[in-house]
């Protein structure tokens, strides 16, 4: 009986956990399009700080609204940027549009599947 309670508790946790912007879970998102902003880290050229823009974002001082968190209200972590791509994918979008910006960043613009 431990061990079924146990189970229980380990699966409902993996499966209620996920991430949020501005507070929504991202499969929840009422927006067509969202764009993936990605900046490597200083001293961790293989993890990126990640904001996600679905037209929430108006003002620099905004840009905290477009921060992936977790179920602990901590800014999630991704190793490049196809963990984000893949995180949208999963939650029912794919790739629209791929581009590169001035400063050779490449930007993803995501459609949602209905």
């Amino acid at each position: 009986m431990k061990n079924l309670l146990f189970l229980l508790i380990i699966l409902t946790s993996i499966f209620s956990y996920s991430q949020t912007v501005n507070g929504i879970p991202i499969s929840e998102l009422d927006a067509k399009y969202i764009r993936i902003n990605s900046v490597a880290k200083i001293l961790k050229p293989f993890q990126v700080k990640v904001f996600l823009d679905y037209g929430q974002i108006s003002r620099f001082k905004d840009i905290k609204k477009g921060k992936v968190m977790d179920d602990d209200g901590k800014m999630y972590v991704f190793n490049g940027t196809m963990g984000v791509v893949n995180l949208l994918v999963d939650n029912g979008y794919r790739i629209s549009h791929i581009y590169n910006s001035k400063d050779d960043s490449v930007n993803y613009v995501m459609e949602k599947i209905n």
